[in-house]
């Protein structure tokens, strides 16, 4: 998308001035754009790439469009179209209550596009950074069969379903590192701040220093002279990695399939992944997309090479006439049991109903994942913190002792 920044003659005779971002690469459609809405375009030009992205962050900010607030407004379109309310009617409802103005720009595109002859679920495909390519289907699917409302309930339902497992994994991977980030600040401030002083004062006293305490002073001087330089060499290093992830693909892959196997981080991916697939799986079979169409856009969706990988195997076995449980089993692109369960929905012709429980299960445990980590790692941390506070205590008391001593 373009943003244009352009001037106006109204209806009223007056001159409007301002920038807006249109789907658009050329001037000649942007300016049909615009004159749908009533008047007539004097100028219009469109802004590089360094002046667009100043105009955007200037009037939308950091803006995003979350899945929650997608779920609201497909729940408000359900209900107001299940009430007999036109779409056009419907969406002006609703678009005076929405505050994120990213939100509020795409429905007002929406709106000019359906007023010129394009159906809901077409203005939908006009922004495919806001509305993917499930929700796009479902309700384009919806206005062929005249259920438009009942898909837009179930586009609601699905974005709050992929919010709970992106959340619930985030929340999952992030807990782990906050604790080792409070952990290694814990120690920097230590080490770094509070052991050299006292030191110090030991050595200008003239104390005889024991062990343990001639350790914690080798800590200590590791943090003040090694320490900066090591956190640098990591920070380049998580850079470069981050780099080299987004430029290759070799990268990208070895990166991801490491993530499939390590420790925690494997458990809680996988989870998330058979919770992320079974769901899509579910509502595009439900609405009637082919099983081949269903799997190219699931690959789409995932950001896991390896599981790229996996369902373009899937794919290709299902193209050459194999059933889906069993390409999903060869392909090992999903759970056993995930796999058992779809299998069993083939058989009986509810594969919508055995997916959508697979995706629950995997929901319920992913979540189950996230407070088993919270319960196990706060008191993980306070027995390392315990260990750890009580070795420099130690360290520092002992000369103390001895320094008592011998004044006794």
């Amino acid at each position: 998308m373009a943003i244009f920044r352009f001037r106006m003659l109204t209806p009223s005779g007056k001159v409007d001035r301002g920038v807006v971002e249109l789907p658009f690469v050329d001037d000649a459609p942007a300016i049909r754009y615009l004159e749908r809405q009533g008047g007539v375009v004097i100028s219009i030009t469109r802004l590089g790439k360094v002046m667009s992205w100043l105009t955007k962050l200037a009037t939308q900010g950091f803006a995003k469009v979350g899945r929650m607030e997608l779920a609201e407004f497909f729940n408000n379109m359900a209900m107001l179209m299940g009430a007999g309310v036109p779409v056009l009617s419907s969406m002006d409802e609703i678009m005076g209550d929405i505050k994120n103005p990213m939100l509020l720009m795409t429905l007002k595109f929406m709106r000019t596009d359906i007023e010129g002859g394009q159906t809901f679920g077409e203005s939908l495909t006009r922004h495919p950074k806001v509305f993917n390519q499930l929700i796009q289907y479902m309700c384009r699917i919806g206005e062929e069969t005249g259920m438009l409302d009942e898909m837009c309930k179930k586009s609601a339902e699905h974005l709050e379903h992929v919010e709970e497992i992106v959340s619930g994994t985030k929340r999952a991977l992030v807990y782990p590192g906050f604790i080792f980030f409070v952990v290694i600040l814990s120690c920097f401030f230590w080490f770094y701040v509070v052991v050299p002083k006292i030191v110090k004062l030991f050595v200008d006293m003239g104390v005889e220093i024991p062990t343990p305490t001639k350790i914690l002073i080798a800590v200590s001087e590791w943090f003040q002279t090694q320490f900066g330089f090591w956190l640098l060499v990591t920070a380049i290093s998580i850079v470069g990695i981050i780099f080299l992830r987004k430029r290759s693909t070799r990268v990208r892959y070895a990166i991801d399939n490491v993530i499939l196997h390590l420790p925690i981080v494997s458990t809680i991916v996988k989870a998330s992944t058979v919770a992320m697939m079974s769901e899509y799986l579910g509502i595009l079979i439900g609405a009637g997309v082919g099983v081949v169409r269903t799997l190219e856009i699931i690959t789409d969706s995932l950001g896991n090479l390896v599981y790229k990988g996996r369902l373009i195997l899937v794919q290709d076995s299902v193209k050459n006439g194999n059933p889906l449980s069993d390409s999903l089993r060869t392909a090992e692109a999903m759970h056993p049991f995930a796999v058992r369960m779809i299998s069993v929905g083939e058989q009986t012709g509810r594969i919508e109903e055995q997916t959508a429980y697979v995706s629950k299960l995997y929901r319920d445990k992913l979540n189950g994942m996230v407070e088993v980590l919270g319960k196990t790692l706060e008191p993980a941390m306070l027995v390392f913190m315990g260990v750890l506070f009580g070795a420099i205590f130690a360290g520092l008391l002992l000369p103390i002792y001895d320094m008592m001593g011998k004044m006794a």
